[in-house]
């Protein structure tokens, strides 16, 4: 796993200044502590941070073959990359190095563009093609691994992390107040936005070439999910097929030379992982991250995990001590407002684990893949609200928090709007009252999920199929994907998604969207149908029924009117000289506020705070 960066100056008659490829790249030097390097040539400049995870020795960066006719800055893994490089022999290619990075190299120099449809992995990289004068710029299929970009008048830029950014001279701190919006909304801000003007997401499985002038000659989606049911096999066949490809997938995600462990929250799906991970003898290290409020801990669903899997145990605790420290350094690294507060104790537990070992599985993508998240329950009832009061009574308020008071019990079809409002942190209308006034004008009501929402419109896909959609096109690599890099990579920490794999989402994508979520004849739902089928057959009945937590944490324990922070974070509100009120109505938020009693509102407006204060 590594950092990488690059410039391209317009003017080809000047270089690339080596100093400004050296501080933009080593600003990012937690990415790859291990080792670096920098290539340029007239105008056109690659850096590299290294964290050795395969051939340890071998594979500096960036590489070049054929004379310099192809040189590449990599960051990730491909998992098939033993495969690909035989197949290649055959054809008649000589390996020089035994890692991955000279498979990608050479698999470009053979397959063009379409070598990105070989890799099985997760991957961000950019490949400077002298032959063709241009640069080849790719993600993966799902976004694992970011790739932000700078086009301006002057220089086109690529890194790993937006605060690599401004860290050019040229480079202009201008607020996207559209992506402010987004994030007031979500939390995160939807790729291809970043808060900065002229500042993109490449977006997953997209792929971008550049000629030697900067200018964009084509930009692509080379990889779609194909959400097309498969109604030939039965429920316990798909049964069957998934947990042969979960463990398939996880011997892949095991390929390293050096030491790995796995995350196990006591969750299903990292426990599946965590299960799949065990071998006799080996004594796996798992970690989980405890909560001393019983309402967000899982640990003794973790232990009985461990103790099943024989697994060597961790287990972690949040120090409120080290608060006030670690608040202030994650906004920073995020680059942009990101308010996940599960950035906290992902941010906590890899770096304990980075004391440990290099690299980590992780069991993200199960929720989102195979219908966990009750934002999929609250959509699908919308069109079909009928059941036994008893059956969702427990439910029926956060229903109609999510969908307004436009919520009907009589079936209709949910819009895309709905889907909004099901997932946002503050509603729609709202956000747009709070939002100054000399800055509405620059405010699109199209978010970026309306062009998702219409491209699963046209494609037919039934509801539940449509929100997994949308969530795999915004959701999982703008906040979780994010999150889980930003955090992990602070600590110099390799993790790895099993569940999010080329492999496991082409099956998933087929399976019939009744045996991932469905209703019973009570009313009551079973979520995640699949995954629970199989983690009863390793754990047990009672470790399947009880409670999802998820991977949330106790915001009013930490920030809360008692909390430690909480008198801080209210002064941030009532504090007419906030950052903040340069965009935001102080009376128009306080009263939002007051209105909703949300934590995490208050904790994403403390976020924003934050982050402005560090732009200056």
């Amino acid at each position: 796993m590594c950092g990488i960066s690059g410039i391209i100056n317009y003017d080809r008659v000047n270089d690339v200044s080596k100093l400004e490829l050296e501080n933009i790249t080593n600003i990012i030097a937690h990415r790859g502590p291990d080792g670096f390097g920098y290539w340029s040539k007239n105008n056109i400049g690659l850096g590299h941070r290294r964290l050795s995870i395969i051939d340890l020795e071998g594979s500096p960066q960036p590489m070049s073959i054929e004379e310099e006719t192809f040189i590449i800055t990599y960051n990730g893994e491909i998992y098939n990359f033993a495969e690909l490089r035989n197949e290649l022999q055959k054809i008649g290619y000589y390996f020089r190095t035994e890692g991955d990075t000279e498979v990608v190299l050479k698999a470009y120099e053979h397959w063009g563009v379409k070598c990105v449809e070989k890799f099985r992995g997760m991957f961000a990289f950019a490949i400077v093609d002298n032959h063709n004068k241009e640069v080849f710029i790719a993600r993966d299929h799902f976004g694992i691994k970011p790739l932000i970009y700078h086009t301006s008048k002057e220089y086109f830029m690529f890194g790993s992390e937006i605060q690599q950014f401004p860290e050019h001279s040229q480079f202009k701190k201008e607020v996207n107040t559209k992506a402010l919006s987004e994030y007031l909304k979500f939390g995160y801000i939807p790729a291809p936005l970043t808060i900065y003007n002229n500042l993109h997401k490449l977006e997953p499985g997209n792929y971008l070439r550049v000629n030697f002038e900067g200018e964009i000659l084509e930009h692509k989606e080379y990889y779609d999910i194909d959400f097309t049911p498969n109604e030939k096999f039965s429920y316990e066949h798909w049964v069957d097929i998934t947990e042969k490809a979960i463990d398939d997938s996880v011997n892949y995600h095991k390929i390293a030379d050096v030491p790995y462990g796995t995350f196990l929250s006591g969750g299903i799906d990292s426990s599946l992982i965590a299960s799949s991970l065990a071998e006799k003898g080996k004594n796996v290290d798992a970690f989980t991250m405890g909560f001393h409020n019983k309402e967000f801990n899982e640990v003794p669903y973790a232990k009985q995990v461990a103790e099943t899997c024989q697994l060597k145990h961790h287990i972690e605790y949040i120090d409120l001590n080290d608060m006030e420290d670690i608040f202030p350094k994650i906004v920073q690294h995020y680059g942009e407002p990101f308010a996940d507060s599960s950035s906290i104790p992902t941010y906590y537990i890899t770096k304990k684990i980075s004391e440990h070992l290099p690299v980590v599985l992780s069991g993200d993508g199960g929720d989102e893949a195979f219908g966990g998240y009750y934002s999929y329950q609250n959509f699908l009832k919308i069109a079909n609200p009928s059941a036994p009061k008893h059956a969702y009574k427990d439910q029926i308020k956060k229903m109609l928090k999510y969908v307004g008071k436009t919520y009907k019990t009589t079936p209709r079809n949910p819009s895309i709007e709905d889907w909004i409002n099901t997932i946002s942190i503050i509603q729609e209308n709202n956000v747009s009252k709070i939002i100054n006034q000399d800055l509405k004008n620059n405010i699109s009501k199209q978010s970026t999920y309306h062009n998702w929402y219409q491209k699963a419109k046209n494609q037919k896909l039934d509801l539940y199929s449509t929100a997994s959609y949308l969530d795999f096109k915004t959701y999982i690599h703008g906040d979780i994907l994010t999150k889980v890099d930003i955090a992990s990579m602070m600590n110099s920490l390799e993790v790895r998604t099993p569940l999010i794999d080329l492999e496991i989402i082409n099956l998933m994508s087929q399976i019939p969207s009744k045996y991932k979520i469905s209703r019973n004849k009570d009313g009551s739902w079973q979520k995640k149908k699949i995954l629970n089928s199989i983690a009863e057959k390793r754990f047990g009945k009672k470790f399947v029924n009880r409670k999802k937590k998820g991977f949330s944490v106790p915001l009013k324990d930490w920030f809360g009117k008692e909390a430690p922070f909480g008198m801080y974070f209210n002064d941030v509100l009532n504090n007419k000289n906030s950052e903040i009120y340069d965009f935001l109505d102080q009376k128009e938020l306080i009263n939002n506020f007051k209105s909703n009693n949300n934590i995490n509102q208050l904790y994403q407006i403390v976020v924003l705070e934050h982050w402005l204060k560090n732009q200056k």
